[in-house]
């Protein structure tokens, strides 16, 4: 009778540690966001070319800039007063930089990758490529929540865009089993602008297609090519003069070449 009851008493301390595990971790599971259909993630822009150059003016005005900001953003609003005039660096930088990153999260990049082999003095090689531009008309970028920060000179803002039925069963088709998941890490000079961005993106690609196929094959190929698609949120900072981006791929390689001779 007493072995029945501890038991009992047992299974209730177990239910109540479950379910108190599973409310404690319901934030961290809140924050994995579906892509599926609508895609949401946060980007930032520099406030100035050269950053670190705000005067007191200037910081003032960020408290009471972020829905001029959001209209610039969008194009709602033709504008000629300070703030817009302030920010318009800021604007046209996450105006290149949103579209860009949807593109490759609609669409995908190719690549084209030949790795460095000493043996056969060969240089590594590496393409990136754009499937296609974004069509704003077919899927329309829209800017949320703009936050300017004088304290490290960024503008902050969601980004939003929906995929179309059609491009809802292509990330389907993605997200299989056949496609893996691949992450890569790309570095390239800030100086660069917007450039460095996108070369610090192919970098990236290019690491996780190498860091990929390093451990699933023998022998050095001679070229890799193929396709990634890219999903969850980028990861974009700057450190040491440099921007620096992690980013997550589902991989679809349509050729691997190899050496005829060792």
């Amino acid at each position: 009778m007493d072995r029945r009851i501890q038991t009992t008493v047992n299974v209730k301390l177990l239910f109540i540690v479950l379910v108190t595990a599973l409310f404690a971790a319901g934030p961290l599971f809140a924050q994995q966001i579906d892509q599926s259909r609508k895609i949401r993630i946060q980007i930032w822009s520099e406030m100035d070319a050269f950053p670190g150059h705000f005067d007191e003016e200037t910081e003032d005005s960020t408290t009471v800039a972020a829905e001029t900001i959001r209209e610039q953003l969008n194009e709602t609003k033709e504008t000629e007063n300070r703030d817009a005039t302030i920010f318009a660096y800021a604007i046209a930088r996450a105006r290149e930089i949103a579209p860009f990153l949807m593109e490759g999260m609609i669409h995908g990049w190719t690549f084209d990758y030949v790795p460095y082999d000493k043996t056969r003095k060969v240089d590594e090689y590496f393409e990136f490529g754009r499937i296609r531009e974004l069509n704003k008309s077919v899927n329309p970028v829209v800017y949320k929540e703009p936050l300017p920060r004088a304290e490290d000179g960024r503008l902050l803002c969601w980004v939003e865009c929906e995929r179309t039925p059609e491009q809802q069963l292509s990330f389907q088709r993605w997200n299989t089993i056949t496609n893996p998941k691949v992450r890569g890490h790309g570095t390239a000079p800030v100086e660069k602008g917007f450039d460095g961005i996108q070369e610090a993106c192919a970098e990236a690609l290019k690491n996780a297609v190498r860091e990929f196929w390093r451990t699933k094959v023998k022998n050095k190929p001679k070229e890799i090519s193929g396709t990634a698609l890219l999903i969850q949120e980028p990861r974009v900072y700057i450190k040491d003069g440099n921007y620096v981006v992690d980013l997550d791929f589902f991989l679809e390689t349509d050729k691997i070449v190899s050496y005829s001779y060792y």
